[in-house]
């Protein structure tokens, strides 16, 4: 299936205010965030708790690439 692309436009300028305070959609932006942050270091945590010597099937080692590579890919685009 093919992506949309959807377009938001370039805010006005000067619509941006560092000092001013923030609003309760910004605030709970920030939590959801920090939510989405604490599940990937609860997966990063259960993935890295995994001793890459005790995988002896090609089944388990697929599964520990597939969950590492999957957390990899969120960190792919860094601000």
């Amino acid at each position: 299936m093919a992506s949309i692309v959807i377009k938001v436009p370039e805010p006005e300028k000067g619509s941006f205010n560092h000092n001013r305070p923030a609003g309760k959609l910004l605030q709970s932006q920030t939590l959801h965030l920090r939510e989405a942050l604490i599940k990937h270091l609860k997966d990063i945590a259960d993935v890295l708790a995994i001793d890459p010597k005790s995988l002896k099937t090609e089944g388990e080692v697929s599964t520990y690439i597939q969950r590492a590579t999957a957390i990899l890919h969120t960190q792919a685009r860094k601000p």
